[in-house]
């Protein structure tokens, strides 16, 4: 099926998001089996307003779950070694602190700890189907088990990438998340000169914790130690913003999602205590009125971006990606000035190559005539053209839309 895609579509793509955002008071949380219990193993849908479970996902104890390979689609058997059985794909079998909800395709990505892999849960699937990114390392370290390389923080960004972080922040991993996900370690963090001595790498400010993005662009660093860095994915800079105020003395933050209302709610990893809800402009906390306790929580994962009601134009368009089995873009990333669109086995014809913001502005057209059904057309980026996300559109002769893609440019 081909799709027609207009900037008035790309709104109403938006306006949606943001009302499924208005009504969502749930969140993703991985957490044990029984409130109390910290062993981060199981995987719970919470509604954060009253503390319920509303689905259960996976629970460790569980046995009715395959494994797949993320990159193959080929089912991933358990190893048997001497007649024993080993546990190569229990899903979260070294605990994990790290998830992040992809709205687009219904998926739950999550890192366990001491595995340094990236993996998915299929939530359109009423029995566990779980995706591995297997035999290949999700960042570039060499010892899985140094505390400081643990993947701790993960979230979806506003440009449909997920974006994971290391314990020390030397590590921002961006994953895509359609077909052929690219996994790419972009660095190191750069603290903001003012930060002072509130640094995103020490570990007692800046590790674990969570991360949330707004509607920006940004992502914002919700360490375990209630410190709130604000982090800008092109200059990968981050800026200490505030230490959220409010929190019992014990209560880690190690949880992190925004509410219907723009709130962000905080969950512990050690305590049943509650949850909490943080004010954005005064970051003071509040509890919010659960009787009882609650399931305490190593992560969090909804898909609400903070601060959407102060960016009218989310830049969503990557909802609207059109794939084409024919029609290649590549490099991307891009570091230089020049992209190539292949044509392998399309029809030959007129066809239009636009480079656009994600707002939807047009920086460049290209017309390709396509007269032997396989051809690469060089496509020129604009020197000087800033770094971040765009997209590249392949229009028909009759001006419909048959190939859309985001382009990263370095």
């Amino acid at each position: 099926m081909r799709y027609s895609f207009t900037f008035a579509s790309c709104l109403l793509l938006i306006t949606a998001q943001l009302t499924a955002q208005q009504r969502q008071t749930t969140a993703y949380a991985i957490t044990s089996s029984e409130k109390g219990n910290f062993n981060w193993t199981d995987v719970k849908q919470i509604d954060f307003t009253s503390g319920a479970v509303t689905r259960s996902v996976f629970d460790a104890r569980q046995t009715n779950f395959t494994v797949f390979s993320a990159r193959t689609g080929k089912e991933i058997k358990p190893l048997t070694t001497n007649g024993a059985t080993t546990n190569a794909t229990v899903p979260v079998a070294s605990l994990s602190a790290a998830c992040a909800y992809d709205q687009r395709h219904n998926r739950l990505y999550y890192a366990p700890l001491f595995m340094n892999q990236l993996r998915y849960i299929d939530l359109d699937e009423k029995e566990p189907k779980i995706y591995y990114f297997d035999n290949e390392q999700f960042s570039p370290v060499t010892d899985i088990n140094n505390e400081a390389n643990h993947i701790t923080r993960m979230v979806i960004g506003a440009d449909g990438d997920g974006y994971a972080l290391s314990n020390d922040a030397n590590h921002l991993i961006r994953f895509t998340t359609g077909r052929k996900a690219v996994i790419t370690d972009l660095g190191a963090l750069q603290d903001d000169p003012a930060n002072g001595d509130k640094s995103i790498h020490a570990k007692v400010t800046g590790w674990g914790g969570d991360m949330i993005a707004d509607a920006a662009g940004n992502l914002y660093v919700i360490s375990a130690y209630r410190q709130v860095f604000k982090v800008n994915i092109q200059s990968k800079v981050a800026t200490w913003l505030a230490e959220i105020k409010g929190l019992p003395a014990a209560f880690t933050t190690n949880g992190a999602v925004v509410d219907s209302e723009g709130f962000l709610i905080v969950s512990s990893a050690n305590t049943a205590e509650g949850y909490y809800k943080v004010d954005m402009s005064s970051w003071a906390a509040t509890r919010i009125d659960i009787q009882g306790t609650v399931f305490n929580a190593s992560d969090l994962a909804n898909g609400n971006l903070a601060f959407a009601k102060d960016v009218p134009s989310v830049p969503l368009i990557n909802r609207a990606l059109i794939r084409n089995e024919k029609i290649a873009l590549y490099p991307n990333p891009v570091a230089t000035n020049q992209i190539y669109v292949s044509f392998n086995s399309k029809e030959s014809g007129r066809y239009t190559i636009l480079l656009v913001t994600l707002t939807g502005q047009v920086i460049s057209e290209k017309i390709a005539v396509i007269a032997n059904g396989a051809q690469v057309v060089p496509v020129n980026v604009k020197a000087g053209l800033s770094k971040g996300t765009y997209m590249v559109k392949v229009l028909s002769n009759s001006k419909k839309a048959i190939f859309t893609d985001k382009l990263m440019v370095e």
